[in-house]
């Protein structure tokens, strides 16, 4: 009798908790709401957010129904949270975004029904007036050094404007910079890896960061003999389309066997 009532209780229990959580498989209604980080944290005025191959790139929003379907970006919005923010960028068709007032920090957040992400935050800065070195450019590369990690080298670059014709420059953080390898001497190397400086893994793009956008070359020799070389590493950036002035910028390094101390 006991083990009856209490079957009774579980069943009353989990009958009273499922009218408590309706969750509704309507393939419109929004159960869930993801906002990944932005393509860049940084968007030129006037211009849409660029992404790694440096075309105009969605916004990371992504809203799951109750069925576990994807909803389609119309039920999706973005929205500034403060007065400065919404009216610093707008949304285009693809949930992509523009820039229309210059400002350093512009806060938004997506929404979908009664859904709303966490933060996002990013700037709209001048149109860059060029692409240039960050004043940290190797020129040679001792590529069969025996410690591995001084094989490696940093490709610094920047992208630079201004405010007004009268201002002087500054640096444009926050700016999706895009990188390939042109060419190596592949009669001294097997291979040429750019990698992310912080993680280590392959990249094709940086964010411009404390004044530069940053990648680390790793050359691995082929065995046999060694002799001198060269690797040229390109930096692109693009607004509106078009290549700024100084994009593609190549950055030529000298390749050298190292020779050990006597």
């Amino acid at each position: 009798m006991r083990v009856r009532r209490g079957v009774v209780a579980a069943l009353l229990t989990a009958a009273a908790f499922a009218g408590c959580t309706d969750v509704s498989t309507d393939p419109q209604f929004a159960l869930s709401l993801q906002f990944d980080s932005l393509p860049a944290s940084a968007v030129v005025i006037g211009d849409t957010m660029r992404g790694a191959d440096l075309a105009p790139a969605r916004l990371g929003v992504r809203a799951f129904s109750g069925a576990g379907t994807l909803l389609n970006d119309s039920a999706l919005r973005v929205i500034g949270i403060d007065s400065t923010s919404v009216a610093s960028f707008q949304m285009i068709g693809g949930l992509r975004l523009t820039g229309r007032k210059l400002a350093s920090a512009v806060r938004v957040v997506s929404q979908a029904g009664s859904l709303q992400s966490q933060q996002q935050t990013f700037a709209v800065v001048p149109v860059p007036t060029s692409l240039r070195d960050g004043d940290s450019i190797p020129d040679t590369l001792f590529y069969t050094q025996p410690d591995s990690a001084k094989r490696f080298r940093d490709v610094k670059v920047t992208i630079v404007g201004r405010t007004a014709p009268e201002s002087t420059l500054r640096t444009l953080e926050g700016l999706r910079v895009k990188f390939r390898v042109v060419s190596f001497a592949d009669s001294v190397l097997d291979s040429v890896r750019l990698v992310s400086s912080a993680s280590g893994r392959l990249t094709t793009s940086a964010l411009i960061s404390g004044g530069s956008a940053l990648v680390r070359i790793k050359a691995y020799p082929k065995a046999g003999p060694v002799r001198a070389g060269s690797i040229i590493v390109e930096a692109a950036f693009n607004a509106f389309g078009a290549n700024i002035p100084g994009s593609p910028f190549l950055v030529p390094i000298t390749l050298r066997p190292f020779t050990p101390p006597p």
